[in-house]
């Protein structure tokens, strides 16, 4: 199989992201990049775990709609079926969005 790569943006950066398992659930991939490391030592994003209000973040991989220019939320799972990148056709070379999503405590 090979290479899978996604360019990941969040908070005017961007990082070109290799994706070992692309078929991995989305939860599981979103759970891996919030401790990924670069080759620094150091975590490649900073994900706040709390907003300003004090409220508990969680993160989503958000694609932009080209026909309406919005980012739409891809979200881990629909009823209790896991979803995939290809659930929402992500393909190798695709620019995803790291969404922050306050949830009340």
């Amino acid at each position: 199989m090979e290479d899978f790569f996604l360019d990941l943006v969040y908070k005017n950066k961007k990082v070109r992201f290799r994706v070992v398992n692309p078929e991995a659930p989305i939860g599981t991939l979103m759970s891996n990049l919030r401790h990924a490391i670069g080759s620094d030592g150091r975590l490649i994003f900073d994900f706040p775990s709390i907003d300003e209000t004090g409220a508990p973040l969680d993160y989503f991989f958000g694609v932009e709609d080209p026909q309406v220019h919005e980012i739409r939320v891809l979200r881990p799972r629909i009823g209790r079926a896991d979803q995939t990148l290809a659930d929402y056709n992500v393909h190798s070379g695709d620019t995803l969005f790291l969404v922050p999503d306050p949830f009340p405590g």
